[in-house]
């Protein structure tokens, strides 16, 4: 089975997403996308996957979703309710999306070590 996660940047949560299920889920396919597409992987999930012995798992750069990502997906996963309506407002899109209610750490009021803990708890849970 190919999970595909997106978020909007793809420098954090689906970055981790992926990364986690890597570790904890290597009998799945995994890939992640950004509606937008950041710059870099920040430091402070690099910093927090280490911490999870899961670093050598995440990708070198963020990428922006395509239709071969979402095609080639038998599962889409989205951070939150915007990502489904970006994605189906843009592609096509022939299969469930699941919304996982997870907000961006780089928002200020948003703990990121408390968004990669619940990163973790779904994909323990996939």
């Amino acid at each position: 089975m190919r999970v595909l996660f997106i978020c909007t940047g793809n420098a954090f949560r689906s970055p981790a997403a992926e990364a986690l299920t890597r570790k904890y889920r290597p009998e799945l396919e995994v890939e992640s996308a950004g509606t937008k597409g950041a710059s870099n992987i920040p430091d402070n999930v690099k910093k927090l996957l280490e911490e999870e012995g899961a670093l050598q798992h995440v990708k070198s750069k963020p990428e922006v979703i395509s239709q071969r990502a979402i095609d080639d997906a038998d599962v889409i996963v989205v951070m939150e309710e915007e990502h489904r309506e970006h994605l189906m407002d843009n592609f096509t899109v022939e299969k469930d999306i699941m919304v996982w209610d997870i907000e961006d750490p780089i928002k200020p009021d948003v703990d990121p070590r408390r968004t990669f803990k619940q990163i973790k708890d779904k994909v323990g849970n996939l």
